[in-house]
């Protein structure tokens, strides 16, 4: 009897990682089959739509999925216990799922903020010393001319001076100057969105972590419930990861790195699994699949997803575009949230 329960346990442990992988590499097929090689203004339109098919499922995923697992097992609650005191208790914990939202949005602007101050460090420690080699240049044309002057003057003597100048890389720095500063915006700019990226790869690695931890709790709970929730979890994962997959794009990564960098979310879901088949009966995979576990863990990373859907995603669709792309990036929004509407009702 005991031989026969630990083999079933071992082939329902293999069953739920072989479940997890597949769901993990099923997305890859779809990814391949997206015509977006780079963020180059060849693929600009049709990358704009799947940001805003990202940022739908994004939202939806935090309001449709997260918080409402979140706060499933709470909205029970008072039917457990009548009385006046049952509503005033209850509040407790819904009031805790919020905080742990706002926790996540706050966490997610933090690390970007100090991401962005550490960059920006450099960024400008660089624009200082080329301000400071412009004015030792510029010093010898005298301080008494206007600006205006200078230049006019600057230009003059780089006619005359010609081939001296640039076998000496004068002429260079004088030319790069006004370059220089945009480049480094740009830079700044890219690191900026790469920043991004990373967020939301961090909060798809604890989504993904949840996930892993339902799916091995339901195949503790028997092979029916198991190939149920792989398949409902599938359903999900298609979609998000292609959003997942635009805002990579959209960072600065060509397809094979975002791919590459999606991928290493999977360990995320294998070992949520993992967790969830070594505890004792997957009661903590159980608990936190039902929001009743680590309640943190659900509206944390949902307010990761919100932070960036708001913040990175949209502000993105907001560039000018022509009233047929703008359409497009509406219902592809529309899309997203739809998208996972559907899921949720299969749910």
């Amino acid at each position: 009897m005991a031989t026969c329960t630990r083999t079933c346990t071992r082939t329902s442990m293999a069953t739920a990682l072989g479940a997890t992988v597949l769901i993990s590499a099923a997305p890859f097929f779809v990814l391949f089959l997206i015509p977006v090689e780079s963020n180059s203004p060849r693929h600009r339109s049709l990358l704009q739509i799947l940001l805003s098919f990202a940022s739908g499922g994004l939202l939806g995923d935090a309001f449709l999925h997260l918080i409402p697992h979140a706060l499933e097992p709470h909205s029970h609650h008072p039917l457990e216990q009548p009385g006046h005191g049952h509503s005033h208790s209850g509040q407790g914990p819904i009031l805790s799922v919020g905080l742990w939202v706002l926790s996540g949005i706050v966490a997610f602007l933090v690390v970007e903020k100090f991401v962005r101050h550490v960059k920006g460090g450099h960024g400008h420690s660089h624009g200082h010393g080329q301000t400071h080699g412009h004015t030792q240049g510029s010093h010898g044309h005298g301080k008494q001319e206007h600006t205006s002057k200078e230049k006019q003057r600057s230009e003059e003597e780089e006619k005359e001076a010609g081939g001296s100048r640039k076998r000496r890389g004068g002429s260079t720095g004088l030319k790069d100057g006004p370059v220089r500063p945009q480049n480094s915006g740009e830079e700044k700019t890219g690191s900026d969105l790469r920043v991004s990226g990373y967020l939301n790869l961090a909060a798809d690695l604890a989504h993904n972590f949840t996930d892993g931890l339902a799916i091995g709790a339901s195949f503790r709970g028997g092979w029916g419930l198991g190939i149920l929730t792989t398949m409902t979890v599938l359903l999900h994962e298609v979609p998000h990861e292609v959003g997942d997959f635009a805002i990579l794009v959209q960072s600065g990564c060509s397809k094979k790195q975002a791919m590459r960098l999606q991928l290493l979310t999977a360990i995320g879901a294998l070992a949520g699994t993992a967790c969830a088949l070594l505890t004792e009966g997957g009661a903590v995979g159980s608990e936190v699949a039902g929001g009743t576990g680590p309640g943190w863990i659900l509206p944390f990373t949902a307010g990761g997803f919100i932070y960036v859907a708001t913040v990175s995603v949209l502000p993105e669709l907001l560039r000018e575009a022509s009233p047929l792309q703008s359409l497009l990036e509406v219902l592809g929004l529309l899309g997203g949230v739809v998208m996972m509407v559907l899921i949720a009702h299969l749910e």
